[in-house]
Order: C-alpha cells, then sequence, then structure tokens
C-alpha cells in the first residue's frame, strides 16, 4: 500500500511540474505537445485525471481547445478525452467549466479532420452514461453541429463516429428504461431514469433529419462502417420507421446488401466455416426489413 501511495504521489508530482512548465513563457510550441502527451498517458488513471483537474489542468486543456495552433488544439482535445473515459467526477467538472460548449464550438468551426476526430472523442467521453450532459448537448444544438459534420464528411470517417456516438445514447436510455422492468428499484436508479427522461433524444433525431442521414453510411464500402449503420438504423427504428418506409433507396441498399452479404455467407460455408461476421450482418439487415414491413 505505501508503494501505491508513493507511485500516485509520484504521478501528482510529475503532473504539477508538466502544468508549471506547459504554464511557462519560456515553453515553446513543441514543449507544449509533449507535455500534452505525457499528460494524456496519466490521466487513463481515474485519481490522475480527477487531480488534474483539481490543480486547474482542465482550464489549461480548455484554452488550449480555444487556441490558433492546430496541433495544441488536437492534443488538448486528446487529453480531455482520455480524461472524461470512464470518470463520473471528471465529467461533472468539465460541463460544469463549459467543455461541452468550447467542444461545440471547435466543431462547428472548419478544421483539419485530425483536430475534429479527436474533438469527436472528447464529445463522445463527455456524453457517454451522463444524461445531464446529453441533455445539455441537445439544448445546445449538438444534433445540428453533428449534422452538418456528417453531411460534410466524404470519407466516411467522421460520419462513422457520429453515427456510433448516436447509437451509444439511444442505448443507453433503452437500457436504463429496460433495466426499470426487471430490478427492484431503487432511488438511485429512479434519479437516473429522470434524468434520461430529459434527454429529448428522439424528437430531435427526427427534427435534425438523421432519419434519412443515418442510411448514407451504408453506401460505405467497409463492412464496419455498414455494420454500425444498420444497428443505428435498428435502435433509431421506433421513432423513424415512416421515414424508413419511404426511402426507396433505403430499400434498394438493404435489398442489395442482402444478396451480397448471403452470397459471401454462402461461400464461407462451402469453405465449412459458421457463424461467420456476415451472418450477423445478414440478420441485422433481416431484422430492420422486418421492422420496415410490420405494420
Amino acid at each position: 500500500m505505501a508503494q501505491l501511495d508513493l507511485l500516485l504521489e509520484t504521478d501528482v508530482q510529475i503532473m504539477r511540474r508538466l502544468l508549471e512548465q506547459f504554464n511557462s513563457s519560456n515553453s515553446t510550441a513543441e514543449q507544449r505537445m509533449n507535455i500534452l502527451l505525457e499528460l494524456e498517458y496519466l490521466v487513463h488513471q481515474v485519481d490522475n485525471a480527477q487531480t488534474l483537474c483539481s490543480m486547474g489542468g482542465l482550464q489549461v486543456i480548455l484554452e488550449g481547445l480555444n487556441s490558433s495552433d492546430l496541433r495544441l488544439q488536437e492534443n488538448s482535445a486528446f487529453v480531455l478525452g482520455s480524461a472524461l473515459s470512464s470518470n463520473p467526477v471528471v465529467q461533472v467538472k468539465a460541463v460544469e467549466n463549459g467543455a461541452l460548449q468550447t467542444l461545440l464550438t471547435v466543431l462547428a468551426i472548419a478544421q483539419p479532420l485530425r483536430v475534429k476526430k479527436k474533438v469527436l472523442f472528447a464529445v463522445a467521453s463527455l456524453l457517454r452514461n451522463f444524461p445531464y450532459a446529453q441533455h445539455n448537448f441537445l439544448s445546445h444544438g449538438g444534433l445540428q453541429v453533428l449534422s452538418e459534420l456528417f453531411r460534410a464528411d466524404g470519407g466516411g470517417v467522421l460520419r462513422l463516429r457520429i453515427v456510433t456516438m448516436l447509437y451509444d445514447m439511444i442505448s443507453e436510455k433503452e437500457l436504463i428504461s429496460q433495466a426499470g422492468l426487471d430490478l427492484v428499484l431503487d432511488a438511485a436508479h429512479d434519479e437516473r431514469v429522470r434524468q434520461y427522461s430529459k434527454v429529448s433524444l428522439d424528437g430531435e433525431l427526427l427534427e435534425k433529419g438523421w432519419c434519412s442521414l443515418v442510411p448514407q453510411l451504408l453506401e460505405s464500402t467497409e463492412h464496419d462502417y455498414r455494420e454500425k449503420a444498420l444497428r443505428a438504423l435498428l435502435a433509431m427504428a421506433p421513432m423513424c420507421l415512416d421515414q424508413y418506409r419511404s426511402d426507396s433507396s433505403l430499400m434498394d441498399s438493404l435489398l442489395s446488401l442482402r444478396d451480397q452479404y448471403q452470397h459471401m455467407v454462402q461461400s464461407e460455408m462451402i469453405l465449412g466455416e459458421e457463424n461467420s461476421y456476415f451472418t450477423e450482418l445478414v440478420e441485422l439487415i433481416d431484422a430492420l426489413q422486418v421492422k420496415m414491413k410490420t405494420k
């Protein structure tokens, strides 16, 4: 135990030194980049991330996000995303310090792909399992910002991340509501249900046109992109079925993809392979087609 205390103390000392160096007027841009990378490594430890916040490190990172230096922006977003991951204490502090507005502002401004990828990582980390942040995200026009990013992303890398984020948010809310059917309800669960009830995700997704945006990810040639799109389309089905049924290009895509994957499954079965990844994709397509046909 003494060794552990010593290790944590050492990390605290390192972070304090790194912050002092970062804030020094003598530090070069290159030195600041390296400091951020060292901090990113350290904040994977939950305690370290919380300590960094209490030292004023969160404010330093948010200032880095507002920097005109694109590399500083990118690395600041990387540190923030890592510090937020599975760390409710840091998530709360980040929202209290205006991190969400800062991240959305950076996303809304034309930036290189590498910056946007890291900022999206930070947004996803901030929203995960945190309904209060999700509610704020929606009220600050987050879905509108994401829809503009989605439309502008021809390569699909950002599209994949955005659709994955939306799927996670829908699934979280659904899991919380289902959990109440099986568990002995307690005050903590009731509070989470209450918080998620304030996240008006369904209406926002419908209003911002996501029922017609997500199907566009099926046009990708990457199997994992298509898989994420299919899972998201299934999760969105309760609110989007009318749009799906009137979307002839979606129906054509599903028929074409099913034929393609069914052929690949049959080829693998000839080779003696069963329960393949492509079988799973066929099952996802079948499930979506059933929902679309069921009145």
